[in-house]
């Protein structure tokens, strides 16, 4: 039994469920942990040996509304575990994986829960998303090995246990990299071309290091200080050292026996399932018809963007050539000598944009002032409630009407044990007994400012922030019956979806005008600035694209293997993602893979194994629906930015999560399937396919 002074033995008392923070310990966690699946399994059983004949409340809703107190207390573990990390944490991550791991598998693995979901499927009369929910389950049900021999259950569920645990200790690598790997140096001019406050922040870092400053690497591969360091040397430095990350120069974050390991348990269990290999698997459940098509769009669109690439080089090759300090233009060197062409051509330049990119602005008048034309809904701050750390702030969403429709928490700054990049998650999942109301989470790694002074963001941080919002407003906007297809529950391939189209409207002059002002004057951005940033949507997509495409066809290559075919030495990692990039047919000297293998957090820890195809996927629907927003739904030169646009898009799409065909919900608002070349036309590159 759950001590009931555990703060987690029920709902918190505080506003909307939001967990005391404060409260709770790990010791806590891992007992609220450990019952949690103990009721659960309780209340499965209930289910599974009910004598009455299943229907819709005595199996899909009963289920559905099974193992709350589990629910609650793996949000905040997820929480603690990648917003704060830290020794205990990881700890528990690393126990629980596998415990969680065999929790599903026990539900999945249930014949007699899979019977009473066919029967369900066989009643008359049956509402259509009861519908959908069934013939989903029953789908996940036969997918994930319900009709296998018991000995080949039995293997399953080992394999499952054993990929939890090496993807938990994945993460926990890849996390000790960002905190360990960047370039240490003592030449007083390595740091020229960094703003003031950067500068002092490697500088301290480096006094603690022993050296006169040390530059961080931070999340993708390309290092955005590439973008301004003068210096050939360091850029280039600074790129080995974050290409080389995982590889075994520190054998505490060498991930590369890891992935292997991921990799052969993967294909195998994929196998035993019936499928040619994991990718094939993964995208049974998927609404990318299968690994064939993902890999044909994503070399379709990165063959453009390797062409890009080649007129990008030309140009970018003669600035190398005028600059004396250079010899010629390699990989290092594409963000310096991009962003002075993005300053030539555009008139604009990240350094100069800064100042106009003040954090709190942008996220009150940019992301809610965008949320609020389109939706109605406000924000406000809740400065008496607290997050899972210091840096967390909590807002109160409410409907146009007035209606509470849940918290919205931001945590936008990095610091030791949090884990890279950028994500939302759900707090407090909407749905369940009573219509809970979500706590929606929204996290990110950008630098922490000098005290008194504000937080400026870079033009693709910004873009970073209404991404986020995006799926934020998903989950905000749930309204299904049941809390298993609730806010973003949906394919993995379309979840994306939300957060890249809330990205367009960081671009709308209105809202630009709002957000962008000067930290110090109060300046408003100059009219032709606008306009660059405007044109800088399509600047550059040779390189963005391709080091994406590099990427997510490497996620794919793994994914496509046999057992026989996984690699069985370390050292083989980097020969593979190699030989395949070039198999491909979009590899390039001059663009690294957005992310290595070895430090490829998306797919060897965080749940988009082989899907990481799901964002270019995501576009093609998002590029149909702001085409949709400009054209149809513009009331005048509004750009689509209104209630009546933002009012179906939320009805029929945002708030309906997995309630129906997801694609279903995509045709409802565009009227049409989606075009695959239209997310070239959105890049502005050429289809030479």
């Amino acid at each position: 039994m759950l001590d009931p002074d555990n703060p987690l033995a029920r709902p918190s008392d505080l506003p909307y469920g939001l967990p005391d923070y404060a409260a709770i310990t790990p010791a806590h966690l891992e007992a609220a942990l450990r019952e949690g699946m103990a009721r659960q399994l309780a209340e499965w059983e209930a289910v599974a040996t009910d004598p009455e004949e299943p229907d819709v409340e005595n199996t899909v809703v009963a289920l559905d509304r099974s193992g709350e107190l589990l629910e609650r207390a793996v949000g905040v573990l997820w929480t603690l575990a990648s917003s704060i990390g830290g020794e205990e944490y990881d700890s528990l991550q690393e126990t629980f994986s596998p415990l969680l791991a065999a929790h599903a598998s026990a539900f999945t693995l249930d014949a007699r829960l899979h019977r009473r979901f066919l029967a369900v499927a066989a009643l008359p009369d049956l509402d259509p998303e009861t519908a959908w929910v069934v013939h989903r389950q029953v789908r996940e049900f036969e997918r994930l090995g319900v009709a296998l021999g018991e000995e080949d259950q039995d293997r399953l569920r080992a394999l499952d246990q054993q990929l939890a645990s090496a993807e938990a200790d994945v993460e926990i690598r890849i996390s000790r990299q960002l905190e360990r790997t960047g370039l240490d140096g003592d030449d007083p001019l390595g740091l020229d071309g960094l703003d003031p406050a950067t500068a002092a922040r490697y500088e301290q870092a480096g006094r603690e290091r022993g050296h006169r400053w040390f530059i961080p690497c931070r999340n993708f591969s390309t290092q955005l200080d590439q973008s301004v360091l003068r210096h050939p040397g360091v850029r280039r430095d600074l790129l080995e050292a974050s290409l080389t990350r995982g590889t075994g120069q520190d054998p505490e974050t060498d991930t590369r026996a890891r992935i292997l390991e991921i990799v052969a348990l993967r294909a195998e269990r994929a196998h035993l399932l019936g499928f040619p290999d994991h990718a094939s698997l993964v995208m049974e459940s998927e609404t990318i018809p299968g690994p064939d098509t993902a890999r044909d769009l994503l070399v379709r669109v990165g063959t453009s963007a390797r062409a890009r690439v080649g007129e990008d080089a030309l140009v970018l090759g003669e600035l190398a050539a005028e600059d004396t300090e250079g010899d010629g233009l390699r990989a290092a060197d594409w963000p310096y000598y991009e962003d002075r062409l993005r300053h030539r051509d555009l008139g604009v330049d990240a350094d100069a944009l800064r100042p106009y990119l003040v954090l709190d602005r942008v996220i009150e008048d940019g992301v809610f002032l965008a949320a609020r034309r389109l939706y109605g809904i406000t924000l406000d701050p809740r400065p008496d409630l607290r997050g899972w750390s210091e840096d967390a702030r909590v807002w109160e969403v409410r409907d146009h009407d007035g209606s509470p429709l849940g918290l919205f928490v931001g945590d936008w700054f990095s610091r030791p044990g949090k884990k890279g990049g950028a994500w939302m998650h759900e707090v407090v999942a909407p749905g369940g007994p009573g219509g809970r109301l979500p706590v929606i989470g929204n996290n990110a790694n950008f630098s922490r400012p000098a005290p008194g002074e504000p937080a400026l963001l870079t033009w693709d941080e910004v873009v970073t922030c209404f991404h986020e919002f995006g799926h934020a407003l998903h989950g905000l906007f749930s309204d299904t019956r049941y809390r298993g297809d609730a806010g973003t529950n949906v394919p993995r391939d379309f979840v994306e979806l939300p957060s890249q189209l809330n990205e367009m409207w960081a671009f709308h002059p209105d809202v630009l005008a709002h957000f962008a002002r000067r930290h110090d004057t109060g300046e408003a951005l100059p009219p032709e600035w606008v306009e660059a940033i405007a044109r800088s949507a399509t600047f550059g997509q040779g390189f963005a694209t391709l080091e994406f495409v590099e990427a997510a066809l490497i996620d794919q290559a793994w994914h496509r293997l046999s057992p026989e075919e996984v690699p069985a030495e370390v050292e083989d990692v980097t020969a593979f993602e190699t030989a395949a990039l070039a198999r491909y047919g979009v590899s390039s000297d001059l663009v690294p893979p957005r992310y290595r293998s070895t430090y490829f957090a998306h797919t060897f820890a965080g749940g988009y194994d082989a899907g990481y195809y799901s964002y270019m996927w995501a576009e093609v629907l998002v590029a149909e629906l702001e085409q949709w927003f400009r054209g149809p739904a513009a009331r005048g030169d509004d750009g689509g930015l209104n209630r009546a646009a933002g009012d179906r898009l939320r009805h029929e799409l945002l708030g309906r999560g997995d309630s129906r065909d997801p694609l279903d919900s995509f045709r409802a608002v565009v009227g049409h399937d989606a075009d695959p070349g239209s997310v070239l036309v959105r890049r502005g590159l050429p289809d030479i396919a």
